[in-house]
């Protein structure tokens, strides 16, 4: 990065990282947003400069990364579109096209490439970033309209970037040998070769020679020779178009820089790539390959065959061990490898069989073969018949107090061990593995005890079920008990007493058990006779502590109330019920008093009515026309409030 172009300040909005807004479908809002944005403010929109390191012309580029910072000296390299995990790039290629600077003019109706530079940025942020400009921005309106002819034309797919590339990029062999061949590949026709420390030639046997400096098409086989020394660079030089769009990403070499910001290619540029790859000349080395056969069934499995390849060379001959071979560690040694190459080891056949499992760490292992040593990679084989894992989950809130769990296993018609859980097992996943089990059997897996009891519910997944044991690995069964305490219940009794009783009016309960969902109203109707009304409320969560609360309490401008038991707490005990008791006594209130209507007082206490549960549980909406009064009284100022 060195520096900027055209470009200004902008006004605007972004949004939220919880904001599900998404542009392409959302389209540019005519107002100004409110929710899930946040105001932002950009004191620069426009044309970033970079400048190539190969000393091309200067590019221009477009950020892509509101949120992180660029600047001078940060370095750069091509990416992918996948590689900058940006949304929407298609959509900002198709902006780059048709805008500032590939078209010196557009957008159109502005006054300067400022300004163009800057709305170009606003309209790509837009759909990289979810940045609106404010309304108020003299760039507002032209923004809207590009983003709106953008998203009706549609995304454009990526302009895949140059390449050039030699393969390998190391070869060796020994000294006064042809080394190669090394290939060049070029998204160009064309690339310009030289070498240093050595000869390159177009054959194996070093006959066609090609001069340094020389013009080869993309495709082109190398050799090097080298006399006196260890070693030949080749280099491969083409110039190439970078098309608009093409993004580039931080290159991770600037000390104490963890990110920069994203950068998209804005206009078109030509720029010069070198590769290199190098051609060691050195005595040549050896490969021993040891198999170590180990486990239960060894002496059981099938042939082994062990493939080693070199730079994409297989060699000669193959490793084989015969089938039925016992416990023990088998060698091959190959000579004559070209030092430096890179050999990759892979267990190509394993011995497995329809009755015999494998498992074999180290197949596929790389080595590089040093100069005139030997190399080696150790794989080892275990063998042993199939098996199967039975895990069992144990959770819910009473995990930990279920009785014992019995898992009967059978497999093709045999029984086999129970899996016995003890009873009190605390929350968490136990396993138990049956070993040696054939394989391709069938394996049925049953929970016949699940550690219920009077007091503990459970909740079975996965019994019964059938596993398959699979030609050269393991069956799984997975089964998962829910364990809750057995809920109880609540009853509330309202007893109706006093000489007045059946001339009240309506009266109002509050049933609050730990919250929603166990929260209730218990309404009685104006005029019901005196006596006790009860009510029960079931399958309420065992040692939940319920509110109980009168408020409404029948009260009227002729009928006095007196009210006893409210609020109270009671605790509901596991598969018991819990009782709360509450009575009021009604009185008729002399004519000759003046009385206005009494008013449910919910008295202050100290382990007293929440008010705000008592809102929220929603009985001043289900009540219609009561009057609920929350009073305050003092306390001395050393205790809480």
């Amino acid at each position: 990065m060195s520096g900027t172009g055209p470009g200004q300040g902008v006004t605007g909005f972004i949004a939220t990282a919880d904001n599900p807004f998404d542009p392409v479908s959302a389209g540019y809002p005519p107002s100004n947003p409110s929710a899930g944005f946040t105001p932002k403010d950009e004191g620069f929109a426009g044309v970033i400069h970079g400048a190539p390191t190969d000393g091309s012309a200067t590019l221009s580029l477009y950020c892509i990364d509101i949120l992180t910072v660029t600047y001078g000296g940060i370095g750069y390299g091509l990416g992918t579109w996948d590689a900058s995990n940006v949304p929407n790039v298609g959509y900002v290629a198709r902006i780059l096209n048709e805008n500032f600077p590939s078209v010196p003019t557009a957008p159109p109706g502005l006054a300067n490439d400022n300004q163009r530079a800057a709305a170009t940025q606003a309209a790509i942020w837009f759909f990289s970033d979810r940045y609106v400009l404010n309304t108020s921005d003299p760039l507002h309106n032209a923004v809207a309209a590009l983003v709106t002819a953008v998203i009706a034309a549609g995304p454009l797919d990526q302009a895949p970037p140059p390449t050039l590339t030699i393969s390998p990029t190391t070869a060796g062999g020994p000294e006064g040998t042809p080394v190669g061949p090394f290939t060049v590949t070029s998204t160009t026709p064309t690339a310009t070769v030289t070498a240093t420390g050595g000869s390159m030639f177009a054959d194996a046997a070093a006959s066609q020679p090609i001069a340094d400096g020389a013009t080869v098409a993309s495709g082109t086989n190398i050799w090097l020779t080298a006399s006196g020394t260890d070693s030949a660079v080749l280099q491969a030089t083409a110039v190439a178009t970078v098309p608009t769009g093409n993004v580039y990403l931080y290159d991770g070499n600037t000390p104490g820089v963890t990110d920069a910001q994203k950068l998209i290619l804005a206009q078109s540029a030509t720029l010069r790539t070198t590769v290199r790859a190098i051609a060691r000349f050195q005595a040549p080395g050896s490969l021993v390959v040891t198999k170590a056969i180990a486990g239960a069934a060894a002496g059981q499995q099938g042939p082994i065959v062990i493939t080693v390849t070199c730079n994409g060379t297989v060699l000669q001959p193959l490793f084989v061990i015969p089938a039925g071979t016992p416990a023990s560690s088998q060698s091959h040694t190959y000579t004559d490898i070209p030092a430096g190459s890179t050999c990759r080891v892979v267990e190509t056949l394993d011995g497995h069989t329809a009755d015999v499992i494998v498992r074999k760490p180290r197949s596929g292992t790389v080595v590089t073969i040093p100069p005139g040593g030997t190399a080696k990679a150790d794989l080892t084989d275990t063998y042993d018949t199939g098996a199967l894992v039975v895990n069992k989950t144990i959770t819910g809130t009473a995990a930990g107090q279920q009785t014992a769990v019995t898992i009967t296993v059978t497999c093709d018609g045999t029984a086999l061990a129970d899996f016995v859980i003890p009873a009190g097992t605390p929350a968490g996943t136990v396993s138990q593995t049956y070993d040696r089990i054939v394989a391709g059997s069938v394996c049925t897996v049953t929970e016949t005890a699940d550690g219920g009891s009077s007091t503990v519910t459970v909740t079975s997944e996965g019994s019964p079920v059938q596993v398959t044991i699979a030609p050269n690995g393991s069956g799984t069964a997975d089964l998962t008990d829910t364990y809750d305490l057995v809920p109880g219940s609540l009853v509330v009794t309202k007893t109706l007493a006093g000489p007045a009783a059946g001339q009240q009016g309506r009266v109002a309960i509050l049933v609050s058990c730990g919250g929603p969902p166990n929260v209730f109203a218990f309404l009685i109707d104006a005029g019901t006779p005196g006596g006790p009304v009860p009510r029960t409320y079931e399958d309420i969560p065992a040692g939940s502590t319920c509110l109980v609360a009168e408020v409404v309490n029948g009260g009227t401008d002729t009928v006095a109330v007196e009210a006893a038991g409210s609020p109270q707490r009671v605790t509901v005990p596991v598969g018991g019920t819990a009782t709360a008791n509450l009575t009021d006594t009604f009185a008729v209130i002399p004519t000759s008093t003046t009385s206005t209507t009494t008013p449910a007082i919910l008295p202050a206490t100290g382990g007293g009515i929440d008010a705000t549960t008592l809102v929220l549980g929603g009985i001043a909406a289900l009540v219609a026309g009561a009057t609920l009064i929350l009073v305050a009284r003092r306390r001395d100022v050393s205790q809480d409030g």
